[in-house]
């Protein structure tokens, strides 16, 4: 968890904001007057709001709405100003990810879902071209594939930052972040229980629906005292298919 936040680094402050640039270290490659951030699946749902949000929280970021559907895209980019555009790319083919890289200091990715994608082409992309990236994955699958890139990445000095949508990597700081709160002189909590819902589709739409189904179908893995543990709870799998039967019909 703590290399997680460590790894979490803010984006480069551009250079008219910058004070005593005497005293700081050599700029990274890729300078420039601000940051540019492609948001990979910009034109979904979650890609969407991330780029709305980033837009937000910095004004002065670059921000390029990277997809297929350009309508979209173009609409998005016209409503988060003159700092935004649409760029059409195909998250599968290589070349052109690797081209669209070379001018991005950090690559958000959100195209998906992730599930049953063979291929880490996003992220090996980011190595290659040495930039920054974060994507949202929750397949559990697809999150040792990207692991495996480790120490590539690493040789490169590229950030690489893999399951940090809300499932599990909000929920993982949320839990860290309780275990914090509930220390005391005693010591350390040994047992933490806390739940989330979400109520109905959220206006989601049938990817998150078949998503969720694809995750209802994988094993739970957990760790009690620090020992792996990997089981099926039949119980918790029937309440969510119900649950979302309920809310595929409202």
């Amino acid at each position: 968890m703590a290399a997680m936040v460590r790894a979490c680094m803010p984006l480069r402050t551009p250079p008219a904001a910058a004070s005593s640039a005497a005293t700081a270290p050599a700029a990274p490659s890729k300078p420039r007057s601000s940051a540019r951030v492609l948001v990979l699946g910009g034109t979904g749902r979650v890609g969407g709001s991330t780029a709305t949000a980033l837009s937000k929280l910095r004004p002065d970021l670059n921000i390029l709405i990277g997809g297929r559907n350009r309508e979209k895209g173009e609409s998005l980019a016209s409503e988060l100003g003159e700092q935004s555009e649409f760029v059409k790319i195909d998250t599968g083919n290589a070349a052109m990810l690797e081209k669209a890289l070379e001018d991005v200091d950090l690559v958000v990715h959100t195209a998906g879902p992730f599930q049953r994608e063979a291929e880490c082409t996003v992220l090996q992309a980011a190595i290659s071209t040495k930039t920054a990236y974060i994507d949202v994955c929750d397949d559990m699958d697809y999150s040792w594939r990207a692991k495996a890139f480790h120490e590539e990445a690493k040789a490169q000095g590229v950030p690489a930052i893999t399951t940090a949508g809300i499932y599990p990597g909000v929920s993982n700081v949320m839990a860290a972040e309780l275990v914090n709160a509930a220390r005391s002189e005693d010591g350390e909590p040994e047992r933490l229980r806390f739940f989330y819902y979400t109520a109905g589709s959220g206006g989601a739409g049938p990817t998150i629906l078949a998503t969720s189904f694809l995750l209802l179908g994988e094993d739970v893995i957990a760790y009690n005292k620090g020992t792996f543990e990997n089981f099926v709870n039949n119980h918790l799998r029937r309440n969510q298919i119900e649950a979302l039967q309920w809310s595929s019909q409202h």
